[in-house]
């Protein structure tokens, strides 16, 4: 059953990752080209997705748009990630006031929803692709310091880190011997949720109108876009929809398959 999740899940990113990467040499239309003798066409033969309100193609925008979402999804989880981790690290193996500082750090983090937190930092720095990142990432780096911190002080006291620590060996040498190797498994599971998660926030502030400025294709954008033409127009809403769960679904498949446990 894993095995088919790993599968499934991996199809699904990959098949989003190949219309991402490289859907824009495919298509014949430039994504910010706009053409208002062609706008709203249905999908055909010249435009696969058929066009928007302002004539651009809508398999160029959702081609680019998923390079966009997809780049950003992979920067703000590998920040988030290594931040998180070294923090988790040093609470985790330090203990002490190190510890109580790093989680009083967390629990101050933790006290704004995520969502919410993305949604003013975004608004206050503006809708940069850097400054979005950064938001996001404020917003995921907890869950891997918490994860990270559990696991070091249950294998801080483990009987091989012990034999290491009487041997005189260092503690860089114990942490990356002896603890990194166990934690990377989990790591990698919850990085792959986090990707899921971050490509939804991503479409959700790009619905809201505080992602990334126009005229850049972003998911999120596009359907808030699509909305006001969803009875006649519904692809413009249907394709970047699809695209948004394709993606989401298979990280959520591949974290099940890597062995999360869902409550």
């Amino acid at each position: 059953m894993k095995r088919r999740r790993l599968w499934f899940g991996l199809t699904l990113i990959a098949l989003v990752g190949l219309m991402a990467f490289f859907g824009p040499g495919l298509a014949k239309q430039d994504p910010y080209q706009l053409d208002l003798s062609r706008t709203l066409r249905p999908p055909g033969a010249q435009n696969w997705l058929g066009t928007d309100h302002l004539g651009r193609s809508v398999f160029s925008r959702l081609a680019s748009g998923g390079r966009y979402s997809l780049v950003m999804a992979a920067f703000c989880v590998g920040i988030s990630m290594v931040f998180g981790a070294v923090m988790g690290l040093a609470a985790g193996y330090r203990q002490g006031w190190t510890d109580g500082l790093i989680m009083r750090l967390v629990d101050a983090t933790l006290a704004f929803p995520g969502t919410l937190l993305a949604i003013v930092l975004a608004g206050l720095l503006g809708g940069s692709l850097v400054t979005l990142v950064l938001a996001l990432a404020a917003t995921l780096w907890c869950d891997y310091c918490r994860l990270t911190r559990n696991i070091t002080r249950t294998l801080r006291t483990s009987s091989h880190v012990e034999a290491g620590r009487l041997l005189g060996f260092r503690r860089s040498f114990i942490i990356r011997r002896y603890i990194v190797p166990d934690l990377l498994p989990q790591i990698f599971v919850l990085a792959s949720l986090g990707m899921g998660r971050t490509i939804l926030n991503i479409s959700g502030l790009g619905f809201l109108g505080i992602g990334l400025r126009p005229p850049i294709p972003e998911w999120g954008a596009m359907i808030n876009q699509g909305v006001a033409y969803l009875a006649q127009s519904p692809w413009l809403v249907a394709a970047p929809g699809l695209m948004i769960f394709f993606a989401v679904f298979g990280f959520q498949m591949l974290a099940g398959a890597l062995g999360v446990k869902r409550d």
